[in-house]
């Protein structure tokens, strides 16, 4: 008989390591989220098992999901991280691309001058990157430990969402990188979407069907970085999909979406700037960071 536990790791606790007693975050009508109060990341609870997430990539990303990367609307997000990891890198080197999908941020990299590989779970969307003449590694290579100091930067953008373990991600990656090396990710902002489930409501988003496994916020992901060894040296808003809402909603919710994207952009790099750049309130937000012992 199929229990709770085939599909969910029951009873376990914040991948940052704390013993404390976690919150409540909110819930939907199938899932509920806590908080941990001693990092801040809000997570599922119970989180999905390793299989349950490798079927979900196998049976839900390979479909129209998977299909979305290679659009013109994720391009200003590939952009957006490129340009942030060449403030720190001026000339090319190797990078490695963990949840690479079809791999369009690789080939942005490539035709820079940079030499690539990705990692993708997905069989169906590692095919399609490789049909672009991009290498694609087994996700095994992760935890064999194999091309340890190898790259000069390691990307994860919009992966540590749904991964088992963000922690043992981080670390995985971490030793993966060359002396000097950086690794990039770019994350869903909590502080942002949970400020925004009442708004959602109005424009008519489903965000009561949450899809995130972990939602980070800048201290929640800043934790996790430094017990994986790495030291944070740039945040900063990331500039956000084109992505409509889903054809499944009304024409009206369409127009109230595109609304209020023209103006919370705007209003979160004002806040990230006259903050001095302490407050990233943008729908997702980048974070570079380095081996402890080499900060800058």
């Amino acid at each position: 008989m199929t229990t709770l536990s085939d599909h969910y790791a029951v009873g376990i606790g914040c991948p940052c390591g704390a013993n404390e007693p976690l919150d409540k975050a909110f819930q939907t009508p199938t899932r509920q989220y806590v908080r941990c109060p001693a990092c801040d990341l809000v997570f599922l609870n119970p989180r999905p098992t390793r299989d349950t997430l490798e079927a979900y990539f196998q049976e839900d990303y390979d479909g129209d999901y998977g299909e979305v990367e290679a659009l013109d609307d994720r391009q200003p997000v590939f952009q957006s991280v490129f340009h942030h990891l060449c403030l720190y890198r001026s000339s090319p080197g190797t990078l490695l691309d963990i949840g690479c999908g079809d791999g369009e941020f690789l080939v942005l990299c490539r035709d820079a001058g940079w030499s690539c590989s990705g990692i993708e779970l997905s069989k169906q969307a590692a095919m399609r990157a490789a049909q672009k003449g991009l290498t694609v590694l087994s996700p095994n290579m992760l935890e064999r430990g194999e091309w340890a100091q190898h790259y000069d930067i390691v990307t994860m953008i919009n992966v540590l969402e749904t991964v088992a373990d963000p922690a043992i991600m981080l670390r995985q990656a971490t030793t993966l990188l060359a002396p000097d090396g950086l690794v990039i990710v770019r994350a869903t902002n909590s502080a942002f979407h949970l400020s925004m489930r009442a708004p959602a409501r109005w424009i008519g988003s489903q965000y009561d069907q949450a899809f995130h496994w972990y939602l980070y916020s800048a201290k929640a992901l800043t934790v996790l970085m430094e017990g994986a060894g790495l030291t944070v040296i740039s945040l900063r808003n990331s500039t956000p999909s084109r992505g409509p809402l889903s054809p499944i909603h009304p024409w009206f919710s369409q127009v109230k979406w595109t609304l209020s994207r023209l103006a919370l952009w705007p209003l979160s790099q004002f806040l990230y700037y006259v903050t001095r750049r302490r407050l990233v309130w943008a729908p997702s937000f980048e974070i570079i960071a380095q081996r402890s012992g080499n900060a800058r």
